[in-house]
């Protein structure tokens, strides 16, 4: 294809296949995704701020605008190099705590998370890793980055085929990541982009996702299996903690949830809050830890997660994208690229289900 047709086919499709990069690149004499970079359309940082009255676009600092710029990045590259996608995704239209409740025990019943998952997993920790990696099966990307608290646990960018959710590792236990997750997941189940907290709930769509987190990792069908015994109504701190060890839940998750469904008297929450005061016992964990930096792979896994493996792998393989434009798109160095990728494939079902991942 000489230059100036190369030129007209581009005005007419401004999403050009991999084909057509290939061609460019070769006229050119440029690796594919060096070309496809230089195309790209600003990125877009003013998503909209579910914190707020009125969720719209809000300042964030430079690193938060940096995480999401990674984000749009990554799931550009996506969706521009056909990376599996996501089909016939739950769509999430319940408004009622009823309808809402139905949902998302289809939802989880979707993502294939059963009560013996639950049941199973070792802690949290582990836990997290597990819903995190059914959620990946299912195409949609979840990563991990770390920006300011003040800016939002996670956010997500919504797409019919390639969704992104973005959990932020600032201070969150793995535990409180669990419902940032589920919470993020509901906004992707609405088709919506934003940032959030999930203990920030001052509209209607930030409860109803509150809701569906709470419902998707506790429906009142396993709340009495997981537990075990009577539950105390009037909670203190030992009996909150000693339910999220059960529940694998961070602890305002449980005593969210426990009220919820009326297991805790109505005014837990807000008790439990004024007990622990400024001492949020989910904001305590600290990334990495042990006397031994953690294994790369582990590390890689935690912020990329498992289906960035999958596709970036594929796009190496098949020359789509050089390991010095991988590392420009997602700053993963190309000395970690392979070694991460071959991990992650290793990995057995066993493994997988009492995985832990350090942030590094």
């Amino acid at each position: 294809m000489d230059p100036s047709a190369l030129a007209r086919e581009l005005r007419r499709d401004p999403e050009p296949k991999p084909d057509l990069l290939r061609s460019v690149a070769r006229e050119l004499v440029l690796p594919p995704f060096a070309f496809y970079m230089q195309r790209l359309p600003a990125l877009d940082e003013a998503i909209p701020d579910f914190r707020s009255l009125v969720p719209e676009p809000g300042p964030k600092s430079r690193e938060t605008i940096e995480a999401i710029k990674l984000a749009e990045g990554i799931q550009r590259a996506t969706i521009q190099f056909e990376a599996r996608a996501a089909a016939d995704l739950p769509k999430f239209t319940a408004i009622s705590d009823e309808e809402i409740d139905r949902f998302a025990l289809k939802a989880r019943a979707y993502f294939s998370i059963t009560l013996e998952d639950q049941r199973e997993a070792t802690d949290a920790r582990t836990f997290y890793v597990l819903v995190r990696r059914k959620v990946e099966e299912k195409g949609i990307l979840v990563l991990q980055d770390s920006f300011p608290r003040e800016d939002g646990s996670g956010f997500c960018l919504a797409h019919d085929t390639h969704p992104l959710v973005l959990i932020n590792t600032k201070q969150q236990t793995r535990a409180r990541r669990l419902f940032t997750l589920a919470h993020e997941l509901a906004h992707i189940l609405m088709g919506q982009t934003g940032i959030s907290d999930p203990f920030v709930r001052k509209n209607a769509i930030e409860r109803r996702c509150n809701r569906f987190a709470g419902s998707f990792l506790v429906p009142q069908i396993y709340a009495s299996s997981l537990l075990g015994t009577s539950v105390t109504r009037d909670p203190d701190l030992d009996d909150v903690r000693w339910a999220a060890r059960k529940l694998k839940l961070s602890q305002e998750a449980t005593v969210l949830r426990l009220e919820q469904l009326k297991i805790y008297q109505i005014g837990s929450h807000n008790k439990w809050l004024s007990l622990v005061h400024n001492d949020n016992p989910d904001y305590s964990e600290k990334g990495g830890g042990g006397k031994q930096p953690p294994a790369q792979e582990k590390v890689k896994l935690a912020k990329y997660g498992f289906t960035f493996a999958r596709e970036f792998k594929r796009f190496l393989d098949q020359g789509l994208i050089s390991e010095i434009d991988l590392y420009r798109a997602s700053g993963l160095k190309p000395k970690y690229q392979r070694s991460y990728f071959e991990y992650v494939n290793s990995l057995s079902t066993n493994e997988l289900r009492n995985l832990e991942l350090d942030d590094g």
